[in-house]
């Protein structure tokens, strides 16, 4: 057995157990007589220990990734939410000064 087997033995109890997409193979260690291989999600690392002899999944565990902060962390959806909200804002104001004679 080697790490790209062990690899794909992880990729695929992963996607059995609901995780399809955005799966990238980040690290495969042997530990004791069990191959760890660390899976990155889109939102998640899941960290998955294979028995070297029986090649069983023993245990596994899917954890939250520790964000890095970035200025792009902003979803389109809501860039795009706020612009709108803060342009009817505008428009409401602008209307209301004008009726008011401001």
């Amino acid at each position: 057995m080697n790490a790209e087997n062990v690899t794909v033995i992880a990729t695929n109890f992963l996607k059995r157990i609901g995780n399809k997409s955005g799966l990238k193979p980040k690290r495969v260690s042997l530990e004791e007589g069990a191959y760890i291989v660390e899976v990155e999600m889109k939102k998640f690392m899941a960290i998955v220990r294979v028995d070297a002899e029986t090649h069983e999944i023993k245990e596994y565990e899917i954890q939250p990734k520790g964000e890095e902060a970035s200025f792009v962390s902003f979803s389109p959806k809501i860039v795009l939410m706020s612009f709108g909200i803060s342009a009817g804002v505008y428009v409401a104001f602008y209307f209301l000064f004008k009726m008011f004679g401001f």
